[in-house]
């Protein structure tokens, strides 16, 4: 029989537990909604971004195309870095460059000063943060729970971006909508990502040895043997190509504001408010996403939402925009916007459906974000040149949805393919066992 004192000290040491697995989840998912803010800044407060620093439409524009150069040239060997030293490091390295360079942007410097700091904070985003971070939630999640811990990840993250840039803009507001407030905003956003950085020193774990250097071959320790190996996973590629096809329209979401105004007829106002709905979709649809997934595999959760987007974007080529069909574009965005989130909240658990070892989390990362995140390159070009040559009735609108449907498509027939990657992969796992 076992006495009550130890029962007593078991359940507490189980609640200890959960609740030190409930901090360490949150202060992740908060540092990785916080650390983006700074970054895309003229997201939120374009204009006063722009009188303040004295900034033309180009520099604000040669600001955000510093982001895109730096992780062309930094996912690979930020993936490599994550798969070498310690993630908890890494991130926690990560949040407090952003909060420094965020007190150095809160000087108002120079154009060439601020192209300076937002080369810096890409280069951090993508060489020490992103690779690390996603190996970190894969390795907090057990095998069998892979969805459902990057599905609440996903939904932390964009609520916790929310919540702070709300309450950046409402501290901008107060304060006046001046300079001053927003020199206030951004000490407000670095400050946070400051103590962000700490808590992720004191809180997150260490890497355990399975995870580190000690479960890769020594003749892959280098960056070039490590990137060999991935490269040979046909799982690797698979993976890359469904995220890219379901993130064109992750890149391609925010034409859905314009498009509500210029076809269906709609005010400014309920523009942003669509817009607003469409983002909160993705508080609550990541983390139902994750819990579907667990239960049905992700790649087969992956197969539906990708034809849900697929059928809603079709509707916005084949419906003829209408002030008295307010309420379709309403639906039909909100879904848009619940599958997308959805998507995002588990493409990255392909990695452990797929086998990819743990490993090699961080490298495997790497090559998928390099060409994965290229949409955010070419979509805006694409949409641009459709909407400017075919402006005429909503026409470029229908050419741009088009292809943001073919290319979820193109994501359905890579998912069969990843499924029956998997399958063979599982048939050979099973007749080895059985030799």
């Amino acid at each position: 029989m076992i006495e009550p004192h130890l029962v007593a000290t078991r359940v507490l040491q189980e609640k200890l537990r959960i609740v030190r697995s409930f901090t360490t989840f949150s202060i992740l998912f908060m540092g990785c909604g916080c650390i983006f803010i700074l970054p895309y800044l003229s997201l939120y407060l374009y204009i006063p971004m722009k009188n303040a620093m004295h900034l033309d439409n180009m520099q604000i524009g040669l600001m955000g195309s510093a982001m895109g150069f730096t992780s062309m040239i930094f996912y690979w060997p930020g993936g490599w870095i994550a798969d070498r030293l310690s993630p908890r490091k890494l991130i926690a390295f990560s949040l407090t460059a952003h909060g420094l360079l965020g007190l150095w942007l809160a000087t108002l410097p120079s154009f060439k000063v601020l192209l300076t700091i937002q080369l810096l904070m890409g280069v951090f985003l993508t060489l020490t943060y992103w690779s690390a971070v996603i190996k970190m939630v894969r390795q907090l999640a057990g095998s069998d729970q892979q969805g459902r811990y990057f599905g609440a990840f996903e939904g932390g993250r964009n609520v916790t971006a929310v919540a702070f840039v709300a309450a950046g803009l409402y501290l901008f507001d107060w304060l006046g909508g001046n300079v001053d407030g927003l020199r206030a905003t951004i000490i407000l956003f670095s400050g946070t990502l400051l103590a962000l950085g700490a808590l992720s020193w004191i809180h997150l774990p260490e890497m355990t040895a399975t995870a580190t250097t000690a479960s890769i071959d020594k003749g892959e320790q280098s960056l070039p043997a490590a990137i060999a190996r991935v490269v040979r996973m046909p799982a690797v590629w698979l993976a890359m190509l469904i995220i890219l096809c379901a993130y064109v329209t992750s890149a391609g979401i925010t034409y859905l504001t314009p498009y509500a105004t210029d076809v269906y007829g709609q005010s400014v106002f309920f523009g942003g408010v669509l817009s607003l709905i469409v983002q909160a979709t993705g508080i609550f649809a990541p983390p139902a996403a994750g819990f579907v997934a667990d239960r049905w595999t992700t790649s087969r959760t992956t197969l539906w939402l990708l034809g849900a987007l697929a059928v809603c974007l079709f509707l916005f080529v084949v419906i003829p925009g209408s002030p008295r069909v307010y309420l379709l574009l309403l639906a039909n965005s909100t879904a848009i916007g619940c599958a997308l989130y959805a998507l995002r909240g588990i493409y990255y658990a392909l990695l452990e459906e797929g086998a990819v070892p743990l490993a090699l989390t961080g490298t495997a990362t790497g090559l998928i974000s390099v060409v994965a995140y290229t949409p955010d390159v070419f979509i805006p070009v694409l949409a641009g040149h459709l909407l400017d040559r075919y402006g005429t009735g909503g026409v470029g609108y229908h050419y741009f949805f088009l292809i943001l449907a073919l290319f979820a498509l193109a994501g359905i027939g890579f998912t069969l393919m990843f499924r029956y990657r998997v399958s063979i992969k599982a048939v050979e796992a099973a007749a080895t066992r059985s030799i």
